[in-house]
């Protein structure tokens, strides 16, 4: 079985639904007050939902684009297999997303190469508790080259004996 990238929610991702749908609902409504409008007034407001909805509907599209694109260059990089061995040095709470009471944790990584250069590196939200046993843990850091650019840390890998009730 191909393994995938699990990304999880983040604030973009949830923007971009959100601003989608309103878009597509102004879109609606504006085309049907300037489709059906009788007077010139309800034609313009016609316009000016439309107006609105297409801003919408543009930012919502640009934020999906965005979150995809993310999804997908890290899936392309767990498909090409190219990984380095990091260290997990630091578990952060991620205040800035709340799912049902609760933010995600993002692990801090930490590699040194070859010339003693340290390298940092932060996962994705990942929805467990902070647990200090997972500090010092080693964990694969998929790349794309050596300018560590862009890379996924495969922060599941550390909760496979986790199960929540």
């Amino acid at each position: 079985m191909e393994k995938r990238a699990k990304m999880g929610w983040n604030a973009l991702w949830i923007l971009g639904i959100v601003y989608a749908i309103l878009g597509a609902v102004f879109l609606a409504v504006g085309a049907s007050l300037s489709l059906l409008g009788i007077d010139s007034d309800t034609r313009l407001l016609g316009g000016i939902f439309v107006l609105i909805g297409g801003i919408f509907g543009l930012l919502g599209g640009a934020f999906l684009a965005v979150e995809y694109g993310k999804r997908k260059r890290a899936n392309r990089l767990i498909a090409s297999g190219r990984y380095i061995w990091g260290q997990v040095v630091d578990c952060q709470i991620n205040y800035n997303v709340r799912f049902n009471g609760r933010s995600p944790v993002i692990f801090v990584v930490k590699y040194v190469d070859g010339r003693g250069i340290s390298h940092v590196f932060r996962s994705h939200g990942v929805k467990t508790y902070r647990d200090p046993d997972y500090i010092g843990k080693n964990v694969k850091v998929y790349i794309s080259d050596d300018s560590f650019r862009h890379y996924y840390v495969d922060a599941e890998a550390l909760l496979p004996n986790t199960v929540e009730h």
